[in-house]
C-alpha cells in the first residue's frame, strides 16, 4: 500500500532521529547555545500603550494625553510607630528625614533637583497670598461674616433707607429732624395751597397716596435701623474680617518656603527630578529606582520612626517589569517541575520523564529568542506564553513516549517500537501542532498589538516545539540505549488496562449519557450566552506598591482624590474657560433639558479645587457693593442721634399733622387715606420711643467704628477691584507645587485639565452619542477615557469573533482532511464544543466576562481542546482497522491516559497564572482551567459515549 506524503515524511524524520542520532543532537544543542546567547537580554515591555492597536486616531490621541502625566519620582515620608502629640514635632521628624534624604540624593548626578517645599510665585498679589491659606475653619467664619455684612450693607437690616427710598428726594437730606421738618413743610404748603382738597390730593410733587407709602416705607427703614443698633458690633466684627482678607497686613510669612506635609502633619511629600524621562527605558528606570532606593536605606529614615516609599512612573515601570518577571519565572518554574511530576506519576517512569522535558526546554529557549527577533520581546500579555509553549508541546512527548512504551510493552524492538511510535502518534501530533499554530496564526488579523504579538510567537513556538520533539525523541532514545547499553524493556507503568472497565460502563450506557450530557447543556447554553465583553485597562497591569503611593499622595496632597470610574478629560486655555467648562459639567437641569442626558457625571475635578470657592463669588459680591451710600446713611443716622431733641419735636408735628389729615379723610370717607395715616402715626410713636430710650453716646461710638471699617474695606476693594479674576492667577498657584501633583490640574503646555468622572450608564443607549453632543457643545478640546474603552471593547468582539471564526475555520478543513471524513470531524471536536459552552457557563455564574486577555481564551481553547479529539479518533480509526469488534473501547483506553496527562499539563501551566498578579492573567487562567477541564470530561465521556450511539459505521 503506497504511503502518504505525511507518512513519508514522518518516516524520514525517524530515520533522521534514529540513524542520526548524535548529528540531531549535535545540531539541536547548537541551535539551542546560539538561542540562549540570543535570549539572554530578550526586552520586556510593560507599558499599557504597547498592549493598544497602532494607527488609530483615537489610540493616538490617548497616547498624545498620556505624556502630560508628571514625568518623577515621588517620595512619599509617613510617621510610623510612636507619633509625637504636637504638630510642630511631627513636622519637624518629617522635615529632618527629608533633609538627611535631599542630602544624598543632591550628591548623585542622575537627580537634577529635589523638592519637598513650595514656594509661592511672586507673582500672585498679596491680597490673595491669605486668600489661599485658609483652613476649613476660617472660611466658615468668613462665611458667616459675609453673610452677616450683606445683610447690613446697601439697605439692609442696618439701612436708614430701602431699595424705594435710595431715589427719593428725603435720601438726600443729613438727618431726621431735617426729613421730619420736609414732611411737616410739604404737609402744610399742601394744606394752604388746596393740593389736599378732595378729589385731587398731592403732598410734594406726588399724589398723595404715592407720598404717604413712600413715609411709611421710610418708617420702616428708621425702625429697622433703630432695632439693629445693638448688632452694631458684630457688623463691624464682619467688615474688619472681610477686609482684612483683601488686604491682609503682612504675607511676608505667608510667603516663607513651605514643607509639603499633609493636613494631618503625618505626610510629607518629596519630588526627584531624574535627568532622563522614563520613556528612555526600562533599564533607566530601573537605575533610578534603584539609586533613590539605596538613598532611603542610606538616609536611615527608619531610625526616625519615618517610613519613606517611591512613586512615580520609574518606579511603577520598575516594579511593573519585576512583578511581571517573576509572574513568567514563577509560571516556567510551575510549569516545568509540574509537567516533569505529572509525567513521573502518570508513567512511572524517571527516565523518560527526563527524556521528555529536554525537547521542551529547547522550544522554550527558541520561542524566547523567537520572540526578540519576530516582536522586539514580551509584554504584558504574552509574558506567559514559554509557559504556555512548554504546557503544549509536553503533549507531542506524552503521545509518543506512550505510543513507544506501549509497543515495547508487547515485545516490539527498539527500532519497531520507534517507528510506530512516530508514524502513528505523530501523524496525530502533527496535524494537532498545525492545527494549533494556524489557529494562533489567525491572531495575526487582530487590531490590538497585544493579541498580534501573541499570535506571531506562539504560532512558531508550537511549531518548533513539535519539530524538536520528533527529532529529538527518536535521536534522545536511541543514544541512550546505546550509552547506557539498555537491554531489557523500558519500566513505564501502563493504565490502560485499568481504564477499559471504565470506558466499557461508558458505551455500555452510551445513550443515557448522550442524552443526559446534550440535555444539561441545552440548559448551560442559556448562562453561556449571557456573558459579555468589558474592557478594564486595570486588568492588565499588576497591582504594585508604587500604585498604592500615588494612591495616597492624590488623597492627602490634593483637593480630592482621584476618582475611581471612567474619565472624560478637557481642557481649557484661560481660567473663564475653565470656569465655564466646570459650570457646564455640574449643570444637570441643562443637560437633560438640551441633550436629554441623564445625570451620568458623577464628579468633576479641576484647578478650582485648589480655590477657596465661595470667597471667589464673595469677593464678586462685594466688588458690586456701594458702600459709600453706606456710610453716607451711617453720618445721616449719626446726625439724626446727635439733634435728639430736634428730632423728637419735628415727630410732635408731624403727629399732629397726621391726626388732622385722619380725621379729614374719616369725615369724607376716604377709608384708604385714613389706614395709611393711622400706619403713618403708630410708626411715629414707635420712632419716639427708640429714639428717646437710645444711649446715643454708646451707639454714636460703635457707628463711628462701623464707619471705619467701612471705609477700610472700601478702600481695599478699590486695590481688589483692580486685580485679575482669581482664575487668571491659578497657573501661578499650581506652579508652586511639584510636577507630580500639578499635572493633574495643568498640563505642560500650560493648559488647564479638567476631569470629569461619568458612571458606567455612559455605555447604556446612547447616552455616549448624547454626551458627545453636549461635550461639544462648549469645548473642542477634550478626550473621553470611556471612547477609548468603547473602541477597544469593538476591538475585543471583533478580534474575537474574527479570530474565533479563523480557528473554527483551521479546525473544520485539517480535523476533516486529517481524519477523512465529515462525522469523525464532528465527533473529534464535540468535546472542543461542550466544552466551550459549558466554560462560558462556568464564567457566568462565578462573574466573569471576557476582558482583552481572556477573549484569547477561545482561539487557545479551540487549537488545546480539539487535540483530545484528534488522538482519540486516531487510535479508534487504528484499532477498527485491525479489529472492528471493542475497537471504542481499546481506542479511548490506550489514549486516555495521554489524553489526561496532556490536558493536565497544559491546565498546570494556566493554573500557575492564578498566583500571578496581573488581575487579567489571573481571569485568562481561571477561563483556560474551565475550558480545557470540561474540554478533557466531554472527551473521556461524551466522545466514547457518541461512538458507540454512532456504531462506529463512519469511524
Amino acid at each position: 500500500m503506497m504511503k502518504s506524503p505525511i507518512e513519508r515524511l514522518l518516516e524520514g524524520v525517524f530515520r533522521i532521529g534514529r540513524y542520526r542520532a548524535w548529528w540531531v543532537v549535535i545540531v539541536w544543542l547548537l541551535a539551542t547555545g546560539c538561542g540562549i546567547y540570543y535570549a539572554l537580554d530578550t526586552p520586556f515591555r510593560g507599558a499599557f500603550l504597547d498592549l493598544l492597536p497602532r494607527n488609530d486616531p483615537l489610540i493616538d490621541e490617548y497616547r498624545e494625553n498620556e505624556k502630560y502625566s508628571g514625568d518623577a519620582v515621588g517620595v512619599l515620608f509617613e510617621l510610623i510607630g510612636e507619633i509625637p502629640a504636637s504638630d510642630e514635632e511631627r513636622d519637624a521628624r518629617l522635615m529632618r528625614g527629608a533633609e538627611d534624604l535631599a542630602i544624598i540624593l543632591r550628591g548623585e548626578e542622575e537627580f537634577t533637583e529635589i523638592i519637598y517645599v513650595r514656594q509661592i510665585s511672586p507673582d500672585i498679589p498679596d491680597q490673595y497670598v491669605q486668600l489661599f491659606h485658609l483652613n476649613e475653619e476660617q472660611l466658615r467664619r468668613i462665611e458667616d461674616s459675609v453673610d452677616l455684612a450683606r445683610s447690613a450693607i446697601g439697605g439692609g437690616s442696618f439701612g436708614l433707607f430701602t431699595k424705594d427710598m435710595l431715589g427719593s428726594e428725603y435720601a438726600s437730606i443729613g438727618s431726621l429732624d431735617q426729613i421730619y421738618a420736609l414732611i411737616s413743610d410739604q404737609f402744610n404748603q399742601a394744606l394752604l395751597s388746596g393740593q389736599l382738597s378732595l378729589g385731587n390730593s398731592m403732598l410734594g410733587d406726588n399724589p398723595l397716596e404715592e407720598q404717604l407709602d413712600l413715609i411709611i416705607s421710610l418708617n420702616d427703614g428708621v425702625l429697622q435701623t433703630f432695632a439693629g443698633l445693638g448688632s452694631l458690633p458684630a457688623v463691624t466684627s464682619a467688615v474688619n474680617d472681610l477686609s482684612g482678607i483683601f488686604m491682609p497686613d503682612s504675607t511676608d510669612a505667608l510667603r516663607t518656603p513651605q514643607p509639603i506635609i499633609s493636613d494631618d502633619h503625618l505626610l510629607l511629600f518629596m519630588v526627584v527630578q531624574p535627568r532622563f524621562p522614563s520613556q528612555r527605558g526600562v533599564e533607566y528606570s530601573t537605575l533610578v529606582t534603584t539609586l533613590v532606593q539605596d538613598s532611603i536605606e542610606a538616609s536611615g529614615a527608619e531610625s526616625l520612626g519615618i517610613r519613606v516609599r517611591q512613586t512615580g512612573t520609574y518606579s511603577f515601570n520598575t516594579a511593573t517589569t519585576r512583578a511581571v518577571n517573576k509572574d513568567m519565572l514563577r509560571a516556567t518554574i510551575i510549569s516545568s517541575i509540574g509537567v516533569f511530576v505529572i509525567f513521573i506519576l502518570a508513567f512511572g517512569s524517571f527516565f523518560y520523564s527526563i527524556i521528555a522535558v529536554i525537547p521542551l526546554l529547547v522550544s522554550v529557549v527558541l520561542t524566547m529568542a523567537w520572540a526578540k527577533f519576530a516582536v522586539g520581546g514580551f509584554n504584558l500579555v504574552t509574558t506567559f506564553l514559554p509557559a504556555l509553549v512548554l504546557g503544549l508541546g509536553i503533549d507531542y512527548s506524552i503521545h509518543i513516549i506512550s505510543r513507544y512504551a506501549e509497543e515495547r510493552g508487547k515485545g516490539r524492538s527498539l527500532n519497531r517500537a520507534l517507528h510506530t511510535a512516530i508514524l502513528s502518534k505523530g501523524k496525530a501530533s502533527l496535524f494537532a501542532a498545525i492545527t494549533t499554530s494556524l489557529v494562533f496564526v489567525g491572531l495575526l488579523t487582530s487590531r490590538s498589538r497585544a493579541l498580534f504579538e501573541m499570535g506571531a510567537i506562539t504560532s512558531v513556538g508550537v511549531v518548533v516545539a513539535f519539530l524538536a520533539t520528533v527529532f529529538l525523541l527518536p535521536a534522545l532514545i536511541t543514544l541512550s540505549h546505546y550509552l547506557f547499553k539498555i537491554r531489557r524493556k523500558e519500566g513505564i507503568v501502563s493504565f490502560a488496562p485499568r481504564m477499559s472497565g471504565f470506558f466499557q460502563l461508558i458505551t455500555g450506557r452510551a445513550r443515557a449519557v448522550f442524552v443526559i450530557i446534550l440535555i444539561l447543556t441545552f440548559f448551560v447554553t442559556f448562562q453561556a450566552a449571557q456573558t459579555s465583553f468589558e474592557f478594564s485597562s486595570t486588568d492588565l497591569i499588576p497591582r504594585v506598591e508604587s500604585q498604592e503611593v500615588a494612591e495616597i499622595l492624590q488623597e492627602n496632597f490634593a483637593n480630592s482624590a482621584t476618582g475611581v470610574g471612567s474619565v472624560f478629560t478637557f481642557y481649557a486655555s484661560t481660567g473663564e474657560e475653565l470656569r465655564t467648562v466646570v459650570e457646564r459639567l455640574t449643570d444637570y437641569d441643562q443637560q437633560w433639558a438640551e441633550f436629554g442626558l441623564p445625570p451620568i457625571v458623577e464628579g468633576v475635578e479641576s484647578a478650582l479645587d485648589y480655590l477657596p470657592v465661595n470667597l471667589t463669588e464673595q469677593q464678586q459680591m462685594l466688588n458690586t457693593l456701594d458702600i459709600s451710600a453706606y456710610i453716607e446713611q451711617l453720618d445721616i443716622l449719626g446726625a439724626s442721634l446727635d439733634g435728639q431733641a430736634d428730632t423728637l419735636a419735628q415727630i410732635r408735628t408731624v403727629l399732629a399733622q397726621f391726626s388732622l389729615l385722619q380725621f379729614a379723610a374719616s369725615a369724607n370717607g376716604e377709608v384708604g387715606l385714613g389706614i395709611q395715616g393711622n400706619q403713618i402715626m403708630r410708626q411715629l410713636r414707635d420712632v419716639q420711643e427708640w429714639i428717646g430710650q437710645t444711649d446715643v453716646a454708646a451707639v454714636s461710638l460703635n457707628l463711628e467704628a462701623l464707619r471705619a471699617a467701612l471705609a477700610a474695606l472700601n478702600s481695599n476693594l478699590n486695590q481688589v477691584r483692580d486685580l485679575p479674576p482669581v482664575e487668571d492667577l491659578l497657573r501661578e498657584v499650581l506652579l508652586s507645587y511639584p510636577e507630580v501633583l500639578r499635572a493633574r490640574f495643568l498640563t505642560s503646555d500650560g493648559r488647564f485639565v479638567i476631569q470629569a468622572r461619568v458612571s458606567r450608564t455612559i455605555f447604556d443607549e446612547d447616552n455616549m452619542e448624547r454626551f458627545n453632543l453636549f461635550a461639544a457643545s462648549f469645548s473642542d478640546d477634550y478626550f473621553g477615557m470611556p471612547l477609548v474603552v468603547q473602541q477597544l471593547e469593538g476591538y475585543m468582539k471583533r478580534d474575537f469573533y474574527l479570530s474565533t471564526g479563523i480557528a473554527l475555520f483551521v479546525i473544520i478543513v485539517i480535523v476533516w482532511g486529517s481524519l477523512r471524513g465529515w462525522m469523525r470531524a464532528l465527533l473529534a471536536a464535540a468535546p472542543l464544543v461542550l466544552g466551550y459552552i459549558w466554560m462560558l457557563g462556568g464564567m457566568r455564574l462565578m462573574g466573569m466576562d471576557f476582558n482583552f486577555l481572556s477573549i484569547t481564551i477561545s482561539p487557545l481553547l479551540i487549537g488545546i481542546g480539539v487535540d483530545n479529539g484528534i488522538h482519540i479518533i486516531h487510535r479508534t480509526m487504528e484499532e477498527n482497522s485491525l479489529r472492528r469488534e471493542g475497537a471504542i473501547e481499546r481506542g479511548v483506553g490506550t489514549t486516555a491516559i495521554s489524553v489526561i496527562v496532556t490536558s493536565l499539563t497544559t491546565m498546570l501551566v494556566f493554573g500557575s497564572l492564578m498566583v500571578a498578579r496581573t488581575p487579567g492573567l489571573r481571569m485568562l487562567g481561571a477561563s483556560a482551567l474551565l475550558g480545557i477541564g470540561f474540554a478533557l470530561l466531554f472527551s473521556l465521556l461524551f466522545l466514547p459515549a457518541a461512538l458507540k450511539v454512532e456504531g462506529g459505521k463512519r469511524v
